[in-house]
């Protein structure tokens, strides 16, 4: 398909004495430009008001309304204010020359106009007009675009929101309390707590690899493959009842088996953690996710990082084992906690963290977390986390 011929710039000459305004179209219709003219600013004014006008070279002493006041009318008018305006007189002083720019003029040439000088200036500012009306253009599709991502990632965090526990399991062995902070609208962060069956409970906290859209929507099907009712979690009988859960390791395999890194282009950090209602006790599996902390009442810690690597990226994983005696905690985390910087730069760290946990043992457990993400923002002296934040705390009655 032939290429259609570039429309011709239209520039309107603006100048009182006739000489000048035909020796100013004889070099523009020269160099290829479309013309019109105007005797004063007034009738300029008309034209520019009535047709789209590229460029205008305007005169500056002339009768009726100057060049002065022809450019002031047109800065202050929005639609009009883009049009690039070369004044030209035969004033040179410098007084002229500052108040044409003060006034908005892109450029100013003194008369007797040559025909090179003319046209290369012309071609300057048409250019330069071209790109930045191509770069507001581009400015606006942007907005908009902001405008949709933005209503995008709002109702995807309202989603996101949904797939939070509503409320705790009815454990009568358990407390539970929690924290959740996306960085942005939405996050690659989530936990959970679930009945599967009379006696087991399954937590969780998992951490998408990433931020933002794409980390959200696979939390969103990380969430479902290991909801209550999957095949992932547990295994039921041809009536419906469960016949067994799912042990830790195997939920960890099963979920790199789902999600490999391969087709999705990002892997997830998980504990796993099954507890026994009846007897206590719980196993787990950490999957490349930072430790999960045992803290006993007395304040002794133990951290728990049996497993292996996130999943997604294949592998071996083991299960380690533990009890809940009355008073102990468990704290399962995302590492937004001990990456959080402040505004100097430093870590937060594993280690304030554990102190804050420690620090809170006779708290009760909702102003334990209370305590830990207060100590957290007061190091940070408030500001937000450049990463999810995410904190699962559980207490043994």
């Amino acid at each position: 398909m032939p290429e259609l011929p570039e429309k011709k710039a239209t520039i309107l000459i603006v100048d009182d004495s006739e000489t000048v305004r035909v020796l100013i179209d004889s070099f523009l219709c020269e160099g290829g430009y479309r013309t019109i003219k105007a005797v004063d600013g007034k009738e300029g004014l008309e034209i520019c008001l009535a047709q789209p006008i590229d460029l205008v070279v305007l005169d500056i002493s002339m009768p009726v309304m100057d060049g002065f006041s022809l450019c002031a009318r047109l800065q202050n008018n929005t639609l009009l204010q883009s049009i690039p305006i070369i004044m030209s007189s035969a004033h040179d002083d410098v007084e002229f020359k500052m108040r044409a720019f003060e006034l908005g003029a892109v450029d100013y040439i003194t008369k007797p106009v040559g025909k090179r000088e003319l046209l290369a200036r012309i071609q300057t500012h048409l250019t330069i007009s071209r790109l930045t009306a191509s770069l507001r253009k581009a400015n606006r599709e942007l907005r908009v675009q902001q405008k949709q991502l933005l209503q995008g990632l709002h109702a995807a965090a309202d989603l996101q929101k949904h797939l939070l526990p509503k409320r705790v399991p009815d454990c009568r062995a358990l407390r539970f309390s929690s924290y959740f902070k996306p960085c942005q609208e939405v996050g690659g962060d989530i936990y959970n707590t679930q009945c599967l069956d009379h006696e087991h409970l399954a937590l969780y906290i998992l951490d998408v690899s990433g931020h933002g859209f794409p980390a959200a929507m696979m939390t969103v099907l990380a969430t479902q493959a290991l909801s209550g009712g999957a095949a992932i979690t547990k295994k039921q009988g041809p009536d419906g009842k469960v016949e067994s859960v799912t042990s830790p390791g195997e939920v960890v395999w099963k979920l790199n088996r789902e999600f490999p890194i391969a087709r999705f282009n990002c892997y997830m950090t998980i504990v796993y953690l099954l507890f026994n209602t009846k007897k206590h006790s719980f196993r787990y599996c950490c999957a490349g996710h930072p430790p999960l902390v045992h803290l006993t009442r007395n304040g002794d810690m133990t951290l728990l990082d049996t497993g292996g690597p996130p999943a997604g990226m294949d592998g071996t994983w083991e299960e380690g084992e533990g009890r809940l005696n009355s008073g102990d905690r468990l704290f399962f985390y995302t590492d937004g906690f001990t990456e959080y910087t402040n505004e100097a730069g430093e870590f937060y760290g594993q280690q304030r963290l554990f102190d804050t946990m420690v620090s809170g043992c006779e708290l009760s457990l909702q102003a334990a977390t209370q305590n830990i993400v207060g100590a957290l923002k007061q190091f940070g002296n408030q500001i937000d986390g450049d990463d999810d934040m995410t904190l699962l705390a559980v207490e043994k009655k």
